[in-house]
């Protein structure tokens, strides 16, 4: 197996007190004194990190979170955000002009927010001529998936059964799902739930609809948009969805995953619905099948080509540096463990990289001189590895 070296890890800040030095015991009231850092992003100098930072508000039953800037070199962490709004999941634009972020305010069209960071420039503004996406080595452009009609926002799908929700008052993602036996004692501190139904929402949209309502199917397809130009280019247009998309850096081409079968989004969904509610069976849930496939297509479209054939499913598309390879995470089965793979652009068989290593690799990128960097979870904390 490869030598894998520990480079870093840390994940979660606890504040220090004189009681804790003392060795007290963590108590439940601890808790909403805990300040969690999370999604870190290194500007593109390397001179600036910017990170979420997450507390919990006691009195209002809920967490904060802000987007912090400190120097990579050390020194004072500074509040980029407003404190009066919910702003997370940082990210550097390639030259480092624009710090953009996730955030919901009133007024805002979609999630995306930026700061002008080479000058100061005041408040967060919304920009249409900076996507992002996947970027080549020329950062002339960037390559994203969003549905066919290019709004990439499809929270607005809401099922008809929220209209007369009683816990309509409710952040989304806290309200009971559908189905749900529940009798809390207090609708604005909901604190109990039987879940009847474990596939019951999706991230950032609440509610689901219940599977005999109408579901609404928006294929994620591939587009392109250069930087600097509010025109983007829709490069596909299939009843399927292009998942994990990465342009090579030379500009030519897109890697993505789909269903394996290339089948509508309509039909995945129908297949796994039907599974969903079953008990448990080794013999079904546990044997290797193919649900998706790493596909190649050229950056003005046309017929994809299929690069892996293998059981299970693949994600965390990453190319070397000279464009020849893709490495990529895949796992045999639904209960298996992830593995890391690389295979040739050009076709072959992939292969293993770490063999029987007992943990799972997560984020994956290559360095400039052919390496690979990893990420693992390994006993409760987040450690980075190169391969």
């Amino acid at each position: 197996m490869p030598r894998l070296a520990v480079l870093a890890a840390a994940v979660l800040l606890l504040p220090a007190t004189a009681a804790a030095q003392q060795g007290r015991a963590f108590t439940p009231a601890d808790w909403y004194r805990v300040t969690t850092l999370s999604s870190p992003a290194m500007s593109p100098d390397g001179r600036l990190v910017a990170v979420t930072v997450t507390t919990v508000k006691e009195k209002e039953n809920t967490r904060h979170s802000e987007v912090w800037v400190v120097p990579a070199a050390g020194g004072e962490a500074v509040r980029y955000t407003s404190p009066s709004t919910e702003s997370s999941n940082p990210r550097w634009s390639h030259d480092g002009t624009y710090l953009f972020f996730t955030s919901r305010r009133e007024g805002g069209d979609g999630t995306t927010w930026a700061l002008r960071m080479d000058v100061p420039a005041g408040e967060a503004q919304q920009l249409t001529t900076y996507p992002a996406g996947s970027i080549p080595r020329d950062g002339s452009f960037a390559v994203f998936t969003a549905p066919a009609d290019g709004d990439e926002d499809d929270e607005a799908e809401t099922s008809d059964s929220t209209i007369k929700d009683p816990y309509q008052k409710m952040p989304a993602m806290a309200r009971p799902p559908f189905g749900a036996i529940t009798t809390p004692l207090d609708p604005r501190r909901f604190d109990g739930r039987h879940i009847v139904d474990l596939g019951y929402k999706a991230n950032g949209r609440g509610f689901v609809p219940n599977r005999r309502e109408p579901r609404t199917d928006r294929p994620q397809q591939l587009w392109r948009q250069p930087f600097g130009d509010t025109a983007k280019t829709r490069i596909t247009d299939t009843p399927y969805s292009h998942r994990s998309a990465v342009v090579s850096p030379d500009g030519r081409w897109i890697a993505f995953v789909a269903d394996a079968r290339l089948r509508p989004d309509s039909v995945v969904r129908a297949e796994r619905d039907s599974l969903a509610p079953l008990p448990y069976d080794a013999a079904r849930d546990e044997a290797p099948r193919n649900d998706t496939d790493i596909f190649v297509i050229a950056i003005d479209g046309g017929t994809p080509r299929r690069l892996t054939t293998l059981d299970g499913n693949e994600g965390s598309l990453a190319w070397s540096p000279d464009g020849r390879s893709l490495a990529f995470t895949s796992s045999t089965t639904r209960t298996g463990q992830e593995e890391l793979r690389i295979v040739d652009v050009a076709g072959g068989t992939p292969r293993e990289v770490i063999g029987d290593w007992r943990y799972e690799p997560g984020d994956i990128e290559w360095t400039p001189d052919g390496q690979i960097l990893m990420t693992a979870a390994i006993g409760g904390r987040t450690a980075l590895f190169r391969v």
